[in-house]
């Protein structure tokens, strides 16, 4: 297995920074009072709503595999709870990877052509992510501030989104419309770091084709768009349910922000399971929403441990129903995230 690269002792730095940040003042033995009073149908209701928001996940990925084979929902249910639990437990997010990866095998469908699915998704998912943000800076107090971090952040975390999505969606639309001159272009570029490289970049370029096809059809990618906001609705009703385990006023408003701090951690470099960032995140949103800082400190530690733990349990069940291991999907995903892919 190849060594840690500085992305991922990147990503530890920063999971590490957040998390002492957020654990800097926390009262643990009120933490832990407050953890074993929560009660387990929260964590059930959680749980059922992360499971609709899969099954929706699912659905939409079916639609982008179409272009290349109609697949069941069954092997991409389960490709996604290995993904995610991947995600969380491996390191350099090689989680997406290895839902790719396991889509194919899964699916019998080549991995190129499924890691471009899951490049369209990404294409899908920061839209409705930054409308999110847009709607929500309606309603938060302009004057608003989380410790020292006020509302201009999120502007700031706006713009970021905005830019970097602009730069992919270009180059994604350059590569539709003009699919040779810009694989020519593009595998140059490449050949000035490596061949291995350029190759590489060649090859995925070539596959990505056939799964950014869908963005072209117009009535598909409609359906797709709006499978994408429907996504965020059983993770907004996730928060909305939770918010009572610590206290919290069961009010929309609130519930929202929580989701709003979650989504923009996800964007950050982590470390596995997001751990710190989205602590951090989640805290920060619900004191600009206006919640005390004790149940919302409790509540970004304990929400995060009320959907990691089923979701890695579950995805461990299905890794070993297929006859995978762990050891194979770490190997694989380091391989197509730093090497050529296999077909």
């Amino acid at each position: 297995m190849p060594r840690p690269n500085l992305k991922t002792w990147l990503s530890l730095a920063i999971s590490l920074a957040c998390l002492a940040y957020v654990l800097r003042e926390m009262d643990f033995g009120r933490l832990w009072e407050m953890l074993r009073q929560v009660n387990p149908l929260y964590v059930v209701g959680v749980n059922l709503l992360y499971a609709l928001s899969l099954t929706i996940r699912t659905w939409r990925w079916q639609g982008l595999m179409r272009p290349v084979k109609s697949v069941g929902f069954a092997p991409l249910f389960s490709a996604n709870l290995i993904g995610f639990m991947a995600n969380n437990i491996l390191p350099a997010r090689v989680g997406e990877v290895v839902r790719g990866w396991t889509g194919a095998r899964l699916a019998e469908v080549p991995v190129s052509s499924s890691l471009a699915t899951i490049v369209v998704e990404r294409l899908l998912d920061v839209p409705v992510l930054l409308g999110f943000l847009v709607v929500m800076l309606q309603f938060v107090d302009p004057g608003g501030r989380a410790e020292g971090i006020g509302v201009e952040y999120l502007h700031a975390a706006g713009w970021s989104l905005l830019t970097g999505y602009l730069i992919a969606l270009a180059v994604m639309a350059a590569v539709l419309i003009w699919p040779r001159p810009m694989t020519g272009l593009l595998t140059r570029l490449a050949a000035r770091f490596s061949p291995r490289l350029a190759e590489r970049v060649q090859r995925l370029l070539g596959s990505f084709l056939r799964g950014l096809s869908t963005m072209g059809q117009g009535r598909a990618l409609l359906n797709l768009l709006c499978l994408s906001v429907l996504v965020r609705l059983p993770i907004l009703g996730m928060h909305y349910v939770f918010l009572p385990a610590v206290g919290l006023p069961q009010n929309l408003f609130v519930a929202a922000m929580a989701a709003l701090g979650h989504g923009l951690a996800l964007t950050i470099p982590a470390a596995p399971g997001y751990i710190g960032t989205y602590q951090l995140g989640v805290f920060w949103a619900l004191l600009l929403a206006g919640a005390p800082r004790e149940p919302a400190l409790a509540y970004a530690v304990i929400f995060w441990a009320a959907q990691y733990f089923p979701l890695v349990l579950a995805g461990l069940v299905e890794t070993y129903r297929h006859g995978l291991a762990l050891s194979s999907l770490s190997r694989q995903g380091q391989e197509l995230a730093g090497s050529e892919p296999q077909a």
